[in-house]
């Protein structure tokens, strides 16, 4: 069988994918992944066949298009589990749309490329990220099926209906009269008791961590830890997003820091460059994949991205969560409706607050089960392995 998997270029919207294209090679089955080019050093990090596909994007210059000067903090909230966004005014659904626009235009910027690849590749199916439209669109030109693949709590599927009339254009040009942007399959990594009801068809799998290559340092798996360890981490590109948050990462450190704990910041560089000169008991682990230092931590306090709370949620680790982004706080809600970990949001957020909330994660029994029971449901899961044959079955 042939697959293509596809992407736009963002590291946290590929790496979610890497374990079934691990599965998928495994099993003899050729893959390429097809993404812009600067993707291209992560595909090949992780063990895949990268095909550069459309041009870069300079991501900042396309939200400033898409966006104008909408921040995302006006971004109306994601609709709640089981509605959909059919009956919200023009304008509420029109701030929505240019948050989804950025990602219509690298589907725009990789969609002919991409087609005249997969028509010399000829696949027998395709491999997509949610908010890769140029994936389905493809894989309806060519007449074969359109698996997604998402990354945890589906919050995209919440805006299916604003992404499906972005997309419609897209569809148009190439001469396909409609795409399902929401596949014939959905690969769902996500446990049941965080995922959201939908109306797709899915492949429950379990959820892997890999957060690209990584040297295990030493201070990692050293014995002496006389103080819980504290994993502090922002993930890659939330201060990017969203600006000027409501919480600074250099206060954040030094709230946790106030509980008498090892507080290991795994940040991106330009956050560590931020943090500077750390005080003794703070260590800045700068690029540090998650699923190498969360294993020796007593608690995670993290910012509510997927792949973050996931990660945290495979290796049982208690989670206190501080979103600043609509889809941060989704899928933090979820999280916290789950019991599986605790959550504060907005103007809750403060020194006081967060050092409360933590000492409650780190002492208490409930916490503890609830990252247990998590881990336990998340392993139980089907693995990669697994979901091959359903592709295989639809492919044929």
């Amino acid at each position: 069988m042939r697959v293509l998997m596809t992407t736009w270029a963002w590291d946290s919207h590929y790496l979610p994918l890497v374990p079934l294209m691990w599965a998928l090679r495994a099993e003899g089955h050729e893959v390429r992944v097809a993404s812009q080019p600067r993707l291209a050093p992560v595909i090949t990090d992780s063990g895949g066949v990268a095909v550069a596909v459309g041009p870069d994007l300079d991501h900042d210059e396309v939200r400033a298009r898409a966006m104008r000067e909408l921040s995302l903090r006006a971004v109306p909230n994601v609709p709640a589990v089981g509605e959909s966004m059919n009956g919200w005014s023009a304008d509420r659904r029109g701030k929505v749309a240019q948050v989804f626009s950025v990602f219509t235009a690298y589907s725009e910027a990789m969609l002919d490329e991409l087609l005249e690849y997969a028509r010399w590749f000829r696949p027998d199916l395709v491999i997509y990220d949610p908010t890769t439209y140029a994936g389905p669109l493809v894989a309806a030109a060519l007449g074969i099926p359109a698996v997604r693949h998402t990354h945890g709590v589906d919050v995209t599927y919440q805006a299916r209906e604003v992404a499906a009339e972005l997309v419609a254009p897209l569809a148009r040009r190439i001469g396909v009269p409609g795409a399902d942007i929401l596949g014939a399959l959905t690969v769902d990594p996500c446990p049941p008791s965080l995922q959201i009801e939908s109306r797709v068809r899915r492949a429950p799998v379990r959820y892997l961590p890999y957060n690209g290559p990584a040297v295990m340092p030493e201070w990692v798996w050293a014995a002496d830890r006389p103080r819980p360890r504290v994993c502090v981490t922002w993930g890659t590109s939330t201060r990017r997003l969203a600006g000027d948050t409501p919480v600074s990462l250099p206060d954040l450190v030094e709230w946790v820091r106030q509980l008498e704990c090892e507080v290991v910041a795994c940040v991106g560089a330009e956050d560590a460059a931020m943090l500077g000169e750390v005080p003794d008991g703070v260590r800045v682990a700068e690029s540090l994949p998650l699923h190498l230092v969360l294993p020796t931590c007593a608690a995670v306090v993290h910012q509510g991205g997927n792949g973050t709370m996931l990660t945290a949620g495979y290796h049982g680790v208690p989670q206190l969560a501080l979103p600043q982004l609509p889809d941060q706080t989704f899928h933090s809600k979820r999280l916290v409706a789950a019991g599986a970990g605790r959550a504060l949001f907005g103007a809750e957020v403060g020194p006081d607050t967060v050092t409360a909330e933590l000492a409650k994660v780190l002492v208490s029994k409930e916490s503890a089960d609830a990252a247990a029971a998590l881990r336990a449901e998340m392993h139980a899961q089907p693995s990669p392995a697994d979901v091959v044959a359903q592709l295989e079955g639809l492919a044929t």
